[in-house]
């Protein structure tokens, strides 16, 4: 029944009632009788209560109408935030593609793609992970030339509060500051990485086990933490070459003896950062199972644009020990050695970012001392010192064009001097 038209009828016949009890008064003399006053009485008040009931009835439907609209709110949320479209996803990475020439060893042409996915699920819950592309071989004989494909990080994370997230997966082991933010090609100031952090350095870049990093305001300054336990490294004992050294890229654990490191970073200004870390472990099994090894090590990095010297200014230090209690490596001779190795280094760069010349503005210059002490008794031991001159030309706030040459010093063992060429960019 349409409540709009009802409505009408209703007035309709009140009007009609009143307008024929008028028109009584006025042709006839007599006064209504008391029967017929209490017909329209009656007739009145049912009126009255079927426009009551009407009202009551449109209320009602109102409210329901408010509820439904409600419910389909809700039911439209619910659907939006089950969309995968309703996260936020987001690609980033690096590349690069070099030519190097070392000593002794041919020289060769390289290229590297390291895409990264980071993935906002939720407010509080986010994804990342990265591949990292290259070249590999061939060999000796001339076979095995193929893609190198490696998981660089997977790993998912909590936003707890403004002061702590945590972790867990496959992710840059928080062991100094160089791996976690200055080793991609286009932030790195030279082509190569320094000794300690290359391929047979002592520290190391990568671990698979959970995390918790923050950071904290303490007067005018910061604190930042990271506090880890991983599955750890290995301990590599029948390698004629390398006996005795930690093997970091073991991602499944072999003795389930975890391992355990942290690292502090204070800022007392903002250009200015000083870290300290450790890290022990259990990294051998079988006759190997007590041997332990502790990693401390510290960093400093300091950024700045520096008005006198017209430029920014960049310089980083970073040294690490690396201590492992002694064995004897049936393997080699002598079985027994002194394993405890230690090295760092110092850089420096340039950039005249406010030279009168516009094209100066693009050129960075960059130094860099390497060392890299091993015990001589030890497999592939000797001392290592490296001096790296380079210069650097930006061609765009994220692309780099690179020119090294690293003055190679090694003992007991010949010298390698390197040239290279790389030609960065970050996306």
């Amino acid at each position: 029944m349409n409540t709009k038209y009802s409505i009408i009828n209703i007035k309709f016949i009140f009007m009609v009632i009143l307008f024929t009890v008028a028109a009584r008064g006025q042709n006839e003399p007599n006064y209504v009788s008391q029967e017929q006053y209490n017909n329209l009485k009656q007739e009145l008040e049912t009126i009255k209560g079927q426009l009551a009931d009407l009202n009551k009835t449109k209320t009602q439907g109102q409210e329901k109408t408010v509820e439904l609209e409600n419910m389909m709110k809700q039911a439209m949320n619910l659907s939006e935030d089950s969309k995968l479209g309703n996260t936020k996803l987001l690609i980033a990475g690096d590349a690069s593609i070099g030519y190097v020439d070392e000593h002794h060893v041919p020289s060769t042409f390289t290229a590297q793609f390291n895409p990264m996915l980071l993935w906002q699920l939720s407010d509080k819950l986010f994804f990342e992970g990265g591949l990292e592309l290259g070249l590999e071989g061939p060999d000796e004989d001339g076979e095995g030339s193929q893609s190198d494909v490696e998981l660089d990080s997977a790993y998912l994370v909590y936003l707890i509060n403004d002061y702590a997230i945590v972790g867990a997966g496959k992710f840059t082991t928080p062991f100094t500051a160089y791996h976690r933010h200055f080793d991609p090609g286009w932030i790195n100031v030279l082509p190569f990485d320094p000794l300690i952090y290359s391929d047979s350095g002592i520290a190391p870049d990568s671990s698979v086990g959970a995390f918790v990093n923050g950071a904290l305001p303490v007067r005018k300054s910061i604190v930042n933490y990271a506090v880890y336990l991983t599955n750890g490294p290995a301990l590599i004992t029948d390698d004629l070459d390398a006996a005795g050294s930690l093997n970091f890229d073991n991602y499944n654990d072999l003795n389930n003896n975890k391992a355990f490191g942290f690292r502090l970073g204070y800022l007392p200004v903002p250009v200015l950062e000083i870290g300290y870390s450790f890290e022990y472990s259990k990294p051998g099994i079988g006759i190997f199972r007590n041997v332990r090894s502790y990693l401390h090590g510290i960093d400093l990095n300091y950024v700045k644009n520096n008005d006198y010297l017209k430029g920014r200014v960049t310089a980083r230090f970073g040294w690490i020990w690396s201590q492992l209690d002694t064995a004897a490596y049936p393997a080699v001779s002598p079985s027994r050695f002194n394993n405890d190795r230690n090295g760092g280094y110092a850089e420096i760069a340039y950039r005249p970012t406010k030279a009168l010349e516009k094209w100066a503005n693009n050129l960075e210059f960059a130094l860099r001392y390497d060392r890299l002490n091993i015990s001589k008794r030890a497999p592939g031991g000797g001392n290592e010192y490296q001096l790296t001159p380079g210069i650097n030309y930006w061609m765009t706030p994220r692309t780099v064009l690179k020119i090294a040459y690293a003055f190679d010093e090694k003992e007991n063992r010949n010298d390698d001097n390197i040239f290279a060429i790389q030609l960065a960019t970050g996306f």
